[in-house]
Protein backbone atom coordinates (compact mmCIF):
# COMPACT_ATOMS: atom_id res chain seq x y z
CA UNK A 1 0.00 0.00 0.00
CA UNK A 2 1.42 3.06 -0.97
CA UNK A 3 2.07 5.69 2.23
CA UNK A 4 1.99 9.32 1.75
CA UNK A 5 5.80 10.50 2.12
CA UNK A 6 6.02 13.92 -0.01
CA UNK A 7 5.58 17.09 1.10
CA UNK A 8 3.48 19.89 -0.79
CA UNK A 9 5.25 21.44 -4.34
CA UNK A 10 7.22 24.56 -3.32
CA UNK A 11 5.06 26.89 -5.15
CA UNK A 12 2.01 26.05 -2.77
CA UNK A 13 1.12 29.47 -0.47
CA UNK A 14 2.74 28.12 3.29
CA UNK A 15 -0.78 29.50 4.41
CA UNK A 16 -2.55 26.88 2.43
CA UNK A 17 0.09 24.29 3.28
CA UNK A 18 -0.86 25.40 7.08
CA UNK A 19 -4.96 24.84 6.31
CA UNK A 20 -4.19 21.45 5.04
CA UNK A 21 -1.95 20.55 8.03
CA UNK A 22 -4.82 21.38 10.43
CA UNK A 23 -6.91 18.86 8.61
CA UNK A 24 -3.78 16.34 9.33
CA UNK A 25 -2.95 16.10 5.78
CA UNK A 26 1.03 16.86 5.87
CA UNK A 27 2.54 15.06 3.48
CA UNK A 28 0.90 13.69 -0.55
CA UNK A 29 0.83 10.16 -2.13
CA UNK A 30 3.43 10.03 -4.73
CA UNK A 31 1.09 9.83 -7.03
CA UNK A 32 -0.40 13.04 -5.92
CA UNK A 33 2.47 14.64 -6.27
CA UNK A 34 3.20 13.41 -9.48
CA UNK A 35 0.10 15.11 -10.88
CA UNK A 36 0.74 18.63 -9.72
CA UNK A 37 4.31 18.63 -10.81
CA UNK A 38 3.15 17.95 -14.22
CA UNK A 39 0.13 20.21 -13.48
CA UNK A 40 2.60 23.27 -13.20
CA UNK A 41 5.07 21.88 -15.63
CA UNK A 42 2.66 21.13 -18.77
CA UNK A 43 0.92 24.56 -18.58
CA UNK A 44 -0.15 24.44 -22.18
CA UNK A 45 -1.82 20.95 -22.39
CA UNK A 46 -5.21 20.12 -20.41
CA UNK A 47 -4.96 17.27 -17.64
CA UNK A 48 -7.59 14.60 -17.26
CA UNK A 49 -6.98 12.10 -14.05
CA UNK A 50 -8.70 9.38 -12.58
CA UNK A 51 -7.66 8.21 -9.11
CA UNK A 52 -9.88 7.62 -6.01
CA UNK A 53 -8.41 10.44 -3.83
CA UNK A 54 -7.00 14.31 -4.84
CA UNK A 55 -5.96 17.55 -3.06
CA UNK A 56 -4.45 20.89 -3.61
CA UNK A 57 -4.56 21.00 -7.22
CA UNK A 58 -5.42 24.82 -8.14
CA UNK A 59 -4.38 27.30 -5.95
CA UNK A 60 -1.14 28.40 -8.78
CA UNK A 61 -3.82 29.32 -11.48
CA UNK A 62 -6.15 31.12 -8.83
CA UNK A 63 -2.86 32.85 -7.57
CA UNK A 64 -1.90 34.39 -11.00
CA UNK A 65 -5.60 36.33 -10.75
CA UNK A 66 -7.19 34.06 -13.56
CA UNK A 67 -10.98 33.30 -12.93
CA UNK A 68 -11.43 28.97 -11.80
CA UNK A 69 -14.69 27.41 -12.68
CA UNK A 70 -15.06 24.29 -10.07
CA UNK A 71 -17.83 22.27 -11.93
CA UNK A 72 -19.63 19.53 -10.13
CA UNK A 73 -22.56 17.13 -10.73
CA UNK A 74 -25.08 17.68 -7.12
CA UNK A 75 -26.08 20.92 -5.31
CA UNK A 76 -24.82 18.84 -1.77
CA UNK A 77 -21.32 18.32 -3.36
CA UNK A 78 -21.08 21.70 -4.90
CA UNK A 79 -22.33 22.52 -1.55
CA UNK A 80 -19.54 20.79 0.49
CA UNK A 81 -16.86 22.03 -1.94
CA UNK A 82 -17.44 25.09 -1.36
CA UNK A 83 -17.17 25.46 1.88
CA UNK A 84 -13.87 23.39 1.83
CA UNK A 85 -12.45 25.86 -0.95
CA UNK A 86 -13.76 28.88 0.90
CA UNK A 87 -12.21 28.15 4.32
CA UNK A 88 -8.93 26.90 2.32
CA UNK A 89 -8.32 29.88 -0.02
CA UNK A 90 -9.58 33.07 2.45
CA UNK A 91 -6.02 32.39 3.82
CA UNK A 92 -4.87 34.00 0.52
CA UNK A 93 -7.54 36.64 0.52
CA UNK A 94 -8.59 34.56 -2.59
CA UNK A 95 -12.78 35.50 -3.05
CA UNK A 96 -14.68 32.41 -3.60
CA UNK A 97 -18.31 32.06 -4.88
CA UNK A 98 -20.86 29.50 -4.99
CA UNK A 99 -23.58 29.43 -8.26
CA UNK A 100 -25.24 26.60 -6.92
CA UNK A 101 -28.80 28.00 -6.32
CA UNK A 102 -30.50 31.02 -7.84
CA UNK A 103 -28.38 32.94 -6.71
CA UNK A 104 -25.70 35.35 -9.25
CA UNK A 105 -22.60 37.19 -8.53
CA UNK A 106 -20.68 39.97 -10.14
CA UNK A 107 -17.58 38.74 -12.09
CA UNK A 108 -15.21 41.40 -10.38
CA UNK A 109 -16.22 40.15 -7.11
CA UNK A 110 -14.74 36.40 -7.37
CA UNK A 111 -11.68 34.56 -8.30
CA UNK A 112 -13.29 31.05 -7.60
CA UNK A 113 -16.61 29.88 -8.51
CA UNK A 114 -18.40 26.51 -7.28
CA UNK A 115 -20.89 25.58 -9.79
CA UNK A 116 -23.56 23.17 -10.44
CA UNK A 117 -22.97 21.48 -14.46
CA UNK A 118 -25.90 23.25 -15.71
CA UNK A 119 -24.93 26.72 -13.60
CA UNK A 120 -21.50 26.28 -14.79
CA UNK A 121 -22.83 26.09 -18.74
CA UNK A 122 -24.99 29.12 -18.37
CA UNK A 123 -21.85 31.10 -16.47
CA UNK A 124 -19.84 30.36 -19.60
CA UNK A 125 -22.52 31.87 -21.80
CA UNK A 126 -22.54 34.87 -19.87
CA UNK A 127 -18.99 35.08 -20.14
CA UNK A 128 -18.75 34.71 -23.56
CA UNK A 129 -21.92 37.35 -24.06
CA UNK A 130 -20.40 39.83 -21.44
CA UNK A 131 -16.84 39.29 -23.02
CA UNK A 132 -14.63 38.28 -20.02
CA UNK A 133 -14.41 34.82 -21.21
CA UNK A 134 -10.72 36.00 -21.50
CA UNK A 135 -10.53 36.33 -17.68
CA UNK A 136 -11.12 32.53 -16.98
CA UNK A 137 -7.93 30.74 -16.40
CA UNK A 138 -8.87 26.63 -15.63
CA UNK A 139 -12.45 25.01 -15.76
CA UNK A 140 -12.21 22.28 -13.06
CA UNK A 141 -14.85 19.36 -13.87
CA UNK A 142 -14.85 16.67 -11.10
CA UNK A 143 -17.12 13.45 -11.96
CA UNK A 144 -15.99 13.93 -15.14
CA UNK A 145 -17.52 10.48 -16.35
CA UNK A 146 -20.55 12.55 -16.38
CA UNK A 147 -20.17 13.40 -20.01
CA UNK A 148 -21.40 10.04 -20.46
CA UNK A 149 -24.53 10.55 -18.72
CA UNK A 150 -27.41 10.67 -20.90
CA UNK A 151 -29.38 13.68 -19.47
CA UNK A 152 -26.52 16.12 -18.16
CA UNK A 153 -23.42 15.12 -20.18
CA UNK A 154 -24.52 17.30 -23.22
CA UNK A 155 -23.52 20.12 -20.74
CA UNK A 156 -20.24 18.99 -19.79
CA UNK A 157 -19.49 18.35 -23.47
CA UNK A 158 -21.26 21.89 -25.20
CA UNK A 159 -19.33 23.91 -22.38
CA UNK A 160 -15.44 22.44 -23.34
CA UNK A 161 -16.18 22.22 -26.73
CA UNK A 162 -16.85 26.29 -26.21
CA UNK A 163 -13.62 26.47 -24.13
CA UNK A 164 -11.46 24.44 -27.36
CA UNK A 165 -13.03 26.22 -29.64
CA UNK A 166 -12.26 29.71 -28.23
CA UNK A 167 -8.76 28.65 -27.25
CA UNK A 168 -8.39 27.20 -31.08
CA UNK A 169 -9.77 30.34 -32.59
CA UNK A 170 -7.29 32.64 -30.57
CA UNK A 171 -4.50 30.19 -31.42
CA UNK A 172 -2.06 33.46 -30.76
CA UNK A 173 -2.53 33.35 -27.47
CA UNK A 174 0.50 32.61 -25.05
CA UNK A 175 -0.18 29.37 -23.05
CA UNK A 176 -0.87 31.37 -19.69
CA UNK A 177 -3.96 33.12 -21.17
CA UNK A 178 -5.48 30.22 -22.60
CA UNK A 179 -8.43 28.32 -20.54
CA UNK A 180 -7.01 24.97 -19.35
CA UNK A 181 -9.87 21.90 -18.79
CA UNK A 182 -8.97 19.81 -15.47
CA UNK A 183 -10.91 16.79 -15.54
CA UNK A 184 -11.26 14.35 -12.69
CA UNK A 185 -12.72 11.31 -11.39
CA UNK A 186 -12.61 7.98 -10.22
CA UNK A 187 -14.48 6.19 -12.69
CA UNK A 188 -13.67 7.69 -15.68
CA UNK A 189 -14.45 5.29 -18.87
CA UNK A 190 -12.43 6.02 -22.50
CA UNK A 191 -9.57 7.93 -20.26
CA UNK A 192 -7.37 7.61 -23.67
CA UNK A 193 -10.32 8.99 -26.18
CA UNK A 194 -11.08 11.73 -23.67
CA UNK A 195 -7.59 13.11 -23.56
CA UNK A 196 -7.88 13.04 -27.23
CA UNK A 197 -10.73 14.86 -28.20
CA UNK A 198 -9.25 17.83 -25.47
CA UNK A 199 -6.41 18.58 -28.20
CA UNK A 200 -4.21 15.38 -26.93
CA UNK A 201 -4.61 16.81 -23.51
CA UNK A 202 -2.20 14.70 -20.77
CA UNK A 203 -3.84 11.67 -19.08
CA UNK A 204 -2.90 10.41 -15.62
CA UNK A 205 -4.34 7.30 -13.68
CA UNK A 206 -3.66 5.91 -10.53
CA UNK A 207 -4.92 2.86 -9.66
CA UNK A 208 -3.99 2.33 -6.23
CA UNK A 209 -6.71 2.57 -2.92
CA UNK A 210 -5.10 3.81 0.69
CA UNK A 211 -7.05 1.57 2.01
CA UNK A 212 -7.58 -1.99 1.15
CA UNK A 213 -10.98 -3.45 0.14
CA UNK A 214 -12.47 -6.94 0.78
CA UNK A 215 -14.86 -7.67 -2.00
CA UNK A 216 -17.70 -10.09 -1.15
CA UNK A 217 -20.92 -11.43 -2.40
CA UNK A 218 -23.90 -12.69 -1.07
CA UNK A 219 -26.28 -14.97 -3.20
CA UNK A 220 -29.39 -16.32 -1.60
CA UNK A 221 -27.80 -17.23 2.05
CA UNK A 222 -24.37 -17.77 1.07
CA UNK A 223 -20.80 -14.99 1.45
CA UNK A 224 -18.33 -15.53 -0.54
CA UNK A 225 -15.27 -13.21 -2.04
CA UNK A 226 -15.47 -12.47 -5.02
CA UNK A 227 -13.67 -14.73 -7.69
CA UNK A 228 -14.10 -17.56 -5.44
CA UNK A 229 -16.72 -20.28 -5.43
CA UNK A 230 -15.73 -20.89 -1.81
CA UNK A 231 -18.40 -19.75 0.97
CA UNK A 232 -17.19 -18.79 4.22
CA UNK A 233 -20.46 -17.91 5.91
CA UNK A 234 -23.90 -18.95 5.89
CA UNK A 235 -26.80 -16.89 6.98
CA UNK A 236 -29.98 -18.44 9.01
CA UNK A 237 -32.15 -14.73 8.61
CA UNK A 238 -31.98 -12.19 6.41
CA UNK A 239 -28.27 -10.76 5.39
CA UNK A 240 -29.27 -7.37 5.42
CA UNK A 241 -30.77 -7.33 8.76
CA UNK A 242 -27.85 -9.59 10.25
CA UNK A 243 -25.21 -7.40 8.80
CA UNK A 244 -26.52 -4.11 9.73
CA UNK A 245 -27.33 -5.39 13.40
CA UNK A 246 -23.33 -6.69 13.54
CA UNK A 247 -22.35 -3.01 12.26
CA UNK A 248 -24.92 -1.34 14.74
CA UNK A 249 -23.59 -3.02 17.86
CA UNK A 250 -19.59 -3.12 16.82
CA UNK A 251 -20.24 1.28 15.49
CA UNK A 252 -19.20 0.14 12.18
CA UNK A 253 -20.64 2.94 10.22
CA UNK A 254 -22.66 1.18 7.32
CA UNK A 255 -24.15 2.47 4.01
CA UNK A 256 -27.03 0.04 2.48
CA UNK A 257 -27.30 1.21 -1.41
CA UNK A 258 -30.63 0.85 -2.64
CA UNK A 259 -32.18 1.49 -6.39
CA UNK A 260 -35.79 2.99 -5.19
CA UNK A 261 -36.57 5.73 -2.78
CA UNK A 262 -39.66 3.13 -1.69
CA UNK A 263 -37.29 0.43 -1.12
CA UNK A 264 -34.92 2.68 0.60
CA UNK A 265 -37.47 3.55 3.57
CA UNK A 266 -39.09 0.42 3.22
CA UNK A 267 -35.07 -0.97 3.91
CA UNK A 268 -34.77 1.55 6.59
CA UNK A 269 -37.79 0.92 8.72
CA UNK A 270 -37.59 -2.62 8.56
CA UNK A 271 -34.29 -2.51 10.40
CA UNK A 272 -35.26 -0.24 12.83
CA UNK A 273 -38.01 -2.36 13.90
CA UNK A 274 -35.77 -5.36 13.98
CA UNK A 275 -33.77 -3.28 16.61
CA UNK A 276 -36.48 -2.48 18.54
CA UNK A 277 -37.06 -6.56 18.68
CA UNK A 278 -33.73 -6.87 19.64
CA UNK A 279 -33.33 -4.20 22.81
CA UNK A 280 -34.93 -6.86 24.86
CA UNK A 281 -32.78 -9.59 24.21
CA UNK A 282 -29.62 -8.07 24.30
CA UNK A 283 -28.78 -4.88 26.56
CA UNK A 284 -25.99 -4.18 24.07
CA UNK A 285 -28.32 -2.64 21.87
CA UNK A 286 -29.71 -0.44 24.42
CA UNK A 287 -26.07 0.47 25.20
CA UNK A 288 -25.51 1.88 22.34
CA UNK A 289 -28.56 4.31 21.39
CA UNK A 290 -27.45 5.88 24.96
CA UNK A 291 -24.03 7.00 23.47
CA UNK A 292 -25.20 8.51 20.70
CA UNK A 293 -29.15 9.82 22.54
CA UNK A 294 -27.79 13.35 22.48
CA UNK A 295 -27.05 13.77 18.76
CA UNK A 296 -29.89 11.84 17.94
CA UNK A 297 -31.89 13.82 19.66
CA UNK A 298 -29.79 17.19 17.70
CA UNK A 299 -30.34 16.08 14.23
CA UNK A 300 -34.26 15.45 15.40
CA UNK A 301 -34.22 18.64 16.24
CA UNK A 302 -32.73 20.16 13.36
CA UNK A 303 -35.24 18.05 11.36
CA UNK A 304 -38.03 19.65 13.03
CA UNK A 305 -36.89 22.92 12.51
CA UNK A 306 -36.65 22.33 8.98
CA UNK A 307 -40.36 21.22 8.48
CA UNK A 308 -40.01 17.60 8.71
CA UNK A 309 -42.97 15.59 9.83
CA UNK A 310 -42.37 12.46 8.07
CA UNK A 311 -43.40 9.35 10.72
CA UNK A 312 -40.73 7.12 8.68
CA UNK A 313 -37.59 9.50 9.37
CA UNK A 314 -38.11 9.95 12.92
CA UNK A 315 -39.19 6.44 13.51
CA UNK A 316 -35.90 5.11 11.62
CA UNK A 317 -33.97 7.35 13.56
CA UNK A 318 -34.77 6.91 17.08
CA UNK A 319 -32.63 3.96 16.39
CA UNK A 320 -29.70 5.23 14.68
CA UNK A 321 -31.10 4.40 11.47
CA UNK A 322 -31.64 6.65 8.68
CA UNK A 323 -32.52 7.13 4.84
CA UNK A 324 -31.52 9.66 2.35
CA UNK A 325 -32.82 9.52 -1.12
CA UNK A 326 -33.90 12.84 -3.69
CA UNK A 327 -37.70 12.32 -2.30
CA UNK A 328 -36.29 14.40 1.15
CA UNK A 329 -35.62 18.30 1.18
CA UNK A 330 -32.03 19.50 0.60
CA UNK A 331 -32.26 20.65 4.37
CA UNK A 332 -33.26 17.23 5.99
CA UNK A 333 -30.97 15.24 3.32
CA UNK A 334 -28.13 17.81 4.70
CA UNK A 335 -29.34 17.27 8.54
CA UNK A 336 -29.09 13.24 7.87
CA UNK A 337 -25.52 13.57 6.20
CA UNK A 338 -24.27 15.55 8.97
CA UNK A 339 -25.77 13.07 11.59
CA UNK A 340 -23.45 10.12 9.74
CA UNK A 341 -20.69 12.23 9.84
CA UNK A 342 -20.97 12.77 13.16
CA UNK A 343 -21.04 8.93 13.38
CA UNK A 344 -24.64 9.56 15.35
CA UNK A 345 -26.09 7.69 12.66
CA UNK A 346 -24.85 4.35 12.11
CA UNK A 347 -26.92 2.60 9.38
CA UNK A 348 -27.55 4.59 6.11
CA UNK A 349 -29.81 3.49 3.56
CA UNK A 350 -29.56 5.45 0.26
CA UNK A 351 -30.59 5.36 -3.10
CA UNK A 352 -27.31 6.10 -6.06
CA UNK A 353 -27.66 9.98 -5.45
CA UNK A 354 -24.96 9.27 -2.32
CA UNK A 355 -23.05 7.60 -4.42
CA UNK A 356 -21.76 10.55 -6.74
CA UNK A 357 -18.96 12.31 -4.49
CA UNK A 358 -20.85 12.87 -1.18
CA UNK A 359 -17.86 12.50 1.20
CA UNK A 360 -20.27 10.24 3.34
CA UNK A 361 -17.01 7.56 4.27
CA UNK A 362 -18.52 4.25 5.73
CA UNK A 363 -16.37 1.21 6.58
CA UNK A 364 -19.03 -1.40 5.35
CA UNK A 365 -21.13 -0.53 1.97
CA UNK A 366 -23.76 -3.25 1.12
CA UNK A 367 -25.04 -2.89 -2.46
CA UNK A 368 -28.83 -4.60 -2.87
CA UNK A 369 -28.37 -5.06 -6.58
CA UNK A 370 -30.80 -4.64 -9.24
CA UNK A 371 -28.91 -6.04 -12.92
CA UNK A 372 -32.15 -5.43 -15.07
CA UNK A 373 -34.32 -1.93 -15.64
CA UNK A 374 -33.52 1.50 -15.51
CA UNK A 375 -32.29 1.00 -11.69
CA UNK A 376 -29.63 -1.67 -12.92
CA UNK A 377 -26.34 -1.61 -11.70
CA UNK A 378 -23.60 -0.57 -13.95
CA UNK A 379 -19.94 -1.17 -13.56
CA UNK A 380 -19.75 2.90 -13.66
CA UNK A 381 -22.56 3.32 -10.65
CA UNK A 382 -20.80 -0.44 -8.60
CA UNK A 383 -17.37 2.05 -8.91
CA UNK A 384 -18.57 4.99 -7.46
CA UNK A 385 -20.50 3.22 -4.85
CA UNK A 386 -17.16 1.21 -4.05
CA UNK A 387 -15.70 4.66 -3.47
CA UNK A 388 -17.56 5.08 -0.03
CA UNK A 389 -15.76 2.32 1.41
CA UNK A 390 -12.72 2.76 3.61
CA UNK A 391 -12.14 6.17 3.12
CA UNK A 392 -8.55 7.64 4.03
CA UNK A 393 -8.44 9.35 7.47
CA UNK A 394 -11.83 7.75 8.45
CA UNK A 395 -11.21 3.98 8.14
CA UNK A 396 -8.65 1.43 8.62
CA UNK A 397 -10.12 -1.10 6.28
CA UNK A 398 -13.20 -1.25 4.05
CA UNK A 399 -15.65 -3.59 3.36
CA UNK A 400 -18.04 -4.25 0.20
CA UNK A 401 -20.65 -6.56 0.20
CA UNK A 402 -22.85 -6.65 -3.48
CA UNK A 403 -25.85 -8.47 -2.73
CA UNK A 404 -28.14 -10.33 -5.55
CA UNK A 405 -29.58 -13.52 -6.67
CA UNK A 406 -28.02 -13.74 -10.10
CA UNK A 407 -25.32 -15.11 -10.01
CA UNK A 408 -23.58 -14.87 -14.05
CA UNK A 409 -24.68 -11.23 -14.39
CA UNK A 410 -23.65 -9.62 -11.53
CA UNK A 411 -19.84 -11.30 -11.01
CA UNK A 412 -19.58 -10.22 -14.86
CA UNK A 413 -20.09 -6.72 -13.99
CA UNK A 414 -18.31 -6.83 -10.77
CA UNK A 415 -15.34 -7.99 -12.41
Amino acid sequence: MEKATCRFPNWVSAKIVDFYAEQGINYLFDWQLDVLTEANESIDQHLIFSAPTSAGKTWKVASTGKKVLFVLPYISVAREKLHQIQRCWRRDDIAVCGFIGPQASNPNEWIGAVCTIEKAASLTNRSLSEEWFNEIGMIVVDEMHMVFDSSRGAHIEHMLSKVLLWNSMNSSLKNKEKIRIIGMSATIPELKRLGEWLEGGKVCEANFRPINLDNHIIIGSEMKRIGSEECFRKFSEDPLITLATESFLGNQQTLIMISSKLEAERTALNIANHFHELKLLDDSMMERLRERADGLLFIKNGLERHGCKDRNVMAALAWGVAFHHAGLTMEERECIEMGFREKNIIILVATSTLASGVNLPAERVIIKAQTRGPSALTSLSYRQMVGRAGRTGHATRGEFLPRTSLVGRIIYLYN
